[in-house]
C-alpha cells in the first residue's frame, strides 16, 4: 500500500503527456546511472515508448497533485522461450523519482501491473533489469519472481537478468529454473569472452 495519501496510481490519463512520462523515467534513473547501473528503456525516444505500449498495453502513472512521480507499464509480447511460450505480460518502464522512494509507490505500481495482467489472463509476468540493480532484484525475488535468463542488451556494455513470475504457481521446480538461468549466464559470458579475441 502506498504510504503517501496524496499519491494516486492510475492508468495514464489523456492529460498526462508521453513527454511527462519520459522525463520521469530519465529523472528516476539518474541515481542508478550515477552508480553505473545502466538500463536502456529510459533512453528510448518518447514516440517509441508510446508505440511500445499502445494499443494493447497499459501505462500506469503515480501522480502527486498532477505531477508524474512514478511509472510502470505492461507491454504485450510473444515468445517461444521456455519460460514464456506465446503471449505474455512484459512489465517495464518502472520508475519512481528519488524524492518519492520509500513510500511504497514502486510496490503499488508493480502490484497494479500484475493485477491487470492477471485480469487479462496472462500466464506469466516477465521483466528484465541490469544485473547490478540489487534493490529491484531483491524486491522481486521476495515477491515470487525467479531468475530465468541472462543476456546482454544490444549496443550496451552491461548485462541484464530476466525474471519471471507465474500467478498460478510456477510450473517448474526451483532447481530447474536455476539450472536454466545458469546455462543462459554461462552461454552469454563465454560468448563475450570468445568475441573479445
Amino acid at each position: 500500500m502506498c504510504k503517501a495519501a496524496n499519491i494516486i496510481i492510475t492508468e495514464k490519463p489523456d492529460w498526462v503527456s508521453w513527454d511527462d512520462i519520459k522525463q520521469c523515467l530519465v529523472d528516476a534513473h539518474a541515481v542508478n546511472r550515477a552508480k553505473g547501473i545502466e538500463t536502456s528503456l529510459y533512453k528510448w525516444p518518447t514516440d517509441k515508448i508510446q508505440q511500445s505500449i499502445e494499443p494493447y498495453g497499459v501505462m500506469l502513472v503515480a501522480l502527486d497533485n498532477g505531477k508524474v512521480v512514478g511509472t510502470a507499464a505492461l507491454r504485450v509480447k510473444h515468445s517461444k522461450r521456455w519460460f514464456a511460450k506465446g503471449r505474455y505480460a512484459y512489465l517495464c518502464f518502472w520508475a519512481v523519482l528519488p524524492e518519492y522512494n520509500g513510500l511504497g509507490i514502486h510496490t503499488e505500481l508493480v502490484r497494479k501491473s500484475e493485477e491487470i495482467a492477471k485480469q487479462r489472463n496472462y500466464s506469466v509476468f516477465v521483466f528484465d533489469t541490469n544485473e547490478h540493480n540489487k534493490k529491484v532484484i531483491n524486491k522481486s525475488r521476495a515477491n515470487g519472481y525467479r531468475y530465468v535468463a541472462y543476456y546482454r542488451p544490444n549496443n550496451t556494455d552491461h548485462y541484464n537478468v530476466i525474471m519471471a513470475k507465474w500467478p498460478n504457481a510456477c510450473p517448474y521446480s526451483k532447481a530447474y529454473c536455476k539450472a536454466r538461468f545458469c546455462i543462459s549466464w554461462l552461454k552469454v559470458r563465454l560468448s563475450a569472452c570468445f568475441n573479445r579475441k
